[in-house]
């Protein structure tokens, strides 16, 4: 049940206000003054304050500011006498959601009330709540490890960070890292995918926006930049961004204040960021997606996450990490998986990383009884694993592998040409006796 903090100084009113809201399903909270107010907004979670302008002692607007201190995404209502525009105008620069003028119908009450608890859900949605289980980037991988630590070491200050790499590789999973490494780790950290709002909507998820100032726009209404400003903002997918929102993007980073959509007033901010892209840095600028100013403001330091297939050892450990995870969360014990269910997972190439790999493990554990076998994949046993390798592979992994085969064949050949003579070998070949003994060993020439 939403919890709604109201302060009114004039008992009737009060005991009328809190009568309506709770015939509305709202568990209500009544105070007489600002003062025990602010200490019910330091010891409790609340869904709205709705808050007088006339109290005793602290005013409305004085009482705003102490529970913006103490909680800035709480919703706040300001109740003010009719005509006085320029204490709402007051309320809206120090903070306050919306205000709504006396007098007023019980309905028009109700429904501002609604729409602003509904609205903060929304975001609620977006900040560093609870996912299905909080994860942790697992690895055994040395590059990684270096990675994740050198991440750990760059957490400590405010510096922007640029993270790379493929769809499901863990991106959010670094960021989070990184976020809670740092001295923000108490506050909000707030995951907002550029690709999946509409373009149109994006700048007012960012800064947020007045009342009027586009159609539906029936409410003032923070930014995610406004919410996060002593925390971490994630923007994940950063090459889907468009163009114009960048510059606005890097305006406000640069200058440390925002414009709400329809307002003419600056709102100071400070959210450290993180950003993410799949897209390859260079493609993505010579095609327009990123602006190269924006680049590189935001990539004051980059990581570079590696896809799945190319850290192999990895995978058999997430594999089993999955497997104990979902049991758990289905309150069942972990299955055994079969040798031929072991051999697809393991040599199946994982185009979708690591996120691929989690689902695949979770359908497999829902549907499997005491054994995960092969069929319960859903993985096409009549694949071809080396083509789907081909596919998936960026332009250097293809020179790379060419190149392996390229070079097995000529060592094999001369080789057998020289009867297994190393040294004529290495002659004929123009390398250093002690290279020919690395890639043979390397790559396993018999």
């Amino acid at each position: 049940m939403e919890r709604v903090l109201l302060v009114e100084d004039t008992p009737s009113l009060r005991d009328v206000l809190k009568m309506v809201l709770e015939h509305e399903g709202y568990q209500v909270e009544a105070c007489k003054d600002a003062e025990d107010a602010i200490h019910s907004v330091a010891t409790n979670n609340y869904s709205l304050i709705l808050s007088d302008f006339k109290l005793p002692g602290m005013n409305g607007i004085e009482f705003l500011r102490e529970a913006r201190e103490k909680s800035p995404t709480i919703p706040f209502l300001m109740m003010t006498a009719f005509g006085s525009i320029d204490v709402a105008v007051e309320a809206m620069k120090f903070g306050a959601n919306d205000f709504i003028c006396k007098p007023f119908e019980p309905d028009q009450l109700c429904s501002v009330v609604r729409n602003m608890v509904d609205q903060q859900k929304i975001i609620e949605k977006t900040l560093n709540r609870q996912t299905r289980k909080k994860r942790k980037f697992l690895t055994e991988d040395p590059k990684l490890k270096e990675l994740l630590e050198n991440a750990k070491k760059a957490a400590k200050f405010d510096t922007p960070v640029l993270i790379l790499g493929e769809s499901g590789t863990g991106k959010e999973l670094v960021a989070r890292h990184i976020h809670e490494h740092s001295v923000r780790k108490d506050e909000k950290f707030v995951s907002i995918n550029c690709a999946a709002i509409p373009h149109q909507l994006l700048e007012s998820e960012f800064f947020g926006h007045e009342v009027g100032s586009f159609t539906g726009a029936t409410q003032c209404r923070q930014g995610l930049f406004e919410v996060a400003s002593k925390g971490t903002i994630f923007l994940d997918e950063i090459g889907d961004m468009p163009q114009h929102l960048q510059v606005k993007l890097l305006r406000a980073l640069q200058e440390g204040e925002i414009r709400r959509v329809g307002s003419n007033h600056n709102i100071k901010v400070n959210p450290r960021i993180l950003a993410a892209t799949n897209k390859t840095v260079d493609f993505g600028m010579e095609d327009s997606c990123l602006r190269e100013d924006f680049y590189y403001r935001l990539a004051v330091l980059t990581v570079n996450i590696p896809p799945l297939r190319e850290r192999k050892g990895d995978t058999e450990k997430l594999i089993k990490y999955f497997v104990e995870d979902f049991s758990e969360n289905i309150a069942r014990k972990a299955p055994q998986i079969d040798e031929q269910a072991w051999e697809i997972l393991l040599r199946y190439p994982w185009p979708g990383n690591v996120r691929e790999l989690e689902n695949v493990i979770e359908r497999a554990v829902l549907l499997c009884p005491e054994i995960l076998s092969a069929e319960h994949l859903g993985i096409n046993l009549d694949i071809n694993f080396d083509t789907i390798e081909d596919i998936i592979s960026t332009l250097p992994e293809v020179a790379e592998k060419a190149s392996r085969i390229a070079e097995t064949e000529q060592i094999h050949k001369i080789l057998q040409r020289v009867s297994g003579n190393k040294s004529k070998a290495a002659e004929i070949l123009g390398v250093s006796y002690k290279t020919l003994l690395n890639k043979i060993k390397e790559y396993q020439i018999h």
